[in-house]
């Protein structure tokens, strides 16, 4: 009879331990805690057990709230370090569209022309100073003889501008011409600020 009681006690202490139970079977439990030390021993490992729960309930919530926190810190940390970041990119792009971006004019002083020649071509080359993208408008004209026939070919370049480049090598730009070419007359013909720059391939 007492096993059967102790089984029907066991099964209902975690509700006991609540209060979760009728008055009545708070009293049966009571006193069959007393008179049996099994169920008893029962009942305090049950409270030892949830006293353990409840201590370490408020322990996890403050744990959960540092690492809250922490990540918190950490995220603020991140984002500012993106807005820097950021912040350098755009001041440093700022930077080079500034410097490259403006145009200025092309004097004499900053190209030159010269001619060459490479087995059986002639090029005439247009060189720039150093630190120096070029940017012109173009335009080919044929060169009539007197008797109105095409003889050779010119190239006109104008609305010449540089902007400054980030290079220090002096950059150039050639054209070429067969010499054996029916018309292997070239010239070429700079219109800049202050003048005009002419060359053909046979100086």
């Amino acid at each position: 009879m007492m096993k059967k009681e102790c089984s029907i006690v066991q099964d209902v202490l975690p509700l006991y331990l609540e209060n979760m139970v009728s008055e009545d079977t708070t009293v049966f439990v009571r006193e069959h805690l007393e008179i049996c030390s099994d169920c008893a021993v029962a009942f305090e490992r049950l409270k030892s057990g949830r006293q353990i729960e409840v201590a370490e309930t408020p322990q996890r919530k403050h744990d959960a709230e540092v690492i809250t926190a922490v990540k918190k810190k950490i995220a603020k940390i991140f984002l500012k370090a993106v807005a820097a970041v950021c912040l350098v990119f755009v001041v440093l792009l700022c930077a080079v569209l500034l410097y490259t971006g403006i145009s200025y004019p092309v004097t004499k002083d900053n190209i030159s022309l010269s001619t060459k020649k490479d087995g059986e071509y002639s090029y005439i080359i247009l060189e720039t100073e150093a630190g120096k993208s070029l940017y012109f408008e173009a335009k080919t004209e044929d060169i009539l003889n007197d008797q109105k026939e095409v003889c050779g070919q010119r190239i006109v370049l104008f609305n010449v501008r540089y902007h400054k480049s980030f290079t220090k090598k002096t950059s150039y730009m050639s054209w070429g011409r067969a010499l054996n070419d029916e018309n292997p007359y070239m010239e070429v013909v700079v219109e800049l600020e202050n003048g005009t720059m002419q060359i053909s391939n046979q100086e």
